[in-house]
């Protein structure tokens, strides 16, 4: 029994299938918990990076590159999200959600990308607003969310990207 004329078969669906898909799905399954989601008009490709910032011996500033697992409390952590297009036509209504990691606190008036409206989430990722609209329901009363209620951060894009173009988006987070 040969499983060459199946698995072709599973293949050309596939193909099928991701060519079917509406053009507004995420663009990538996460590969990393808290993955960055894009959405757009066209497929997007989406990438983090975590940078911290040290203090040597010396008192000099050093930033570099670590795994998130090298993590440890009270590092403050730069994260960076690239949006990249793969694609050959332009990418319109970009949205990019990132799910701040367990333990994380954002840190205030940090995040930024190129011409992009900011939103953040206080309840899981449910509803976004801008900061001054948060609003968190704790014993029968709601008060003004603080940078720690903070569950996630959205990115509102206001210009398509060209095709093959790459945005950051980037935002600074504490652990602890």
């Amino acid at each position: 029994m040969s499983f060459r004329p199946l698995l072709l078969g599973v293949l050309i669906f596939s193909v099928f299938l991701a060519d079917a898909l509406p053009a507004t799905a995420p663009s990538a399954a996460p590969r990393e918990q808290g993955a960055p989601i894009a959405s757009g008009s066209g497929p997007l490709v989406t990438s983090t990076m975590v940078e911290l910032l040290e203090t040597g011996a010396d008192g000099q500033d050093r930033r570099r590159f670590v795994p998130a697992e090298q993590i440890r409390a009270g590092d403050d952590v730069y994260y960076t999200i690239r949006v990249r297009n793969p694609g050959r036509a332009v990418v319109g209504r970009i949205v990019v959600t990132k799910r701040l990691p367990f333990g994380m606190h954002y840190t205030r008036n940090s995040a930024v990308g190129p011409a992009a409206e900011v939103q953040f989430s206080v309840d899981g990722g449910e509803s976004f607003a801008a900061p001054a609209e948060l609003r968190v329901v704790s014993g029968g009363s709601a008060r003004r969310a603080n940078v720690e209620d903070y569950t996630h951060v959205r990115w509102l894009l206001r210009a398509p990207l060209a095709p093959g173009a790459t945005a950051l988006l980037r935002f600074r987070a504490t652990l602890g």
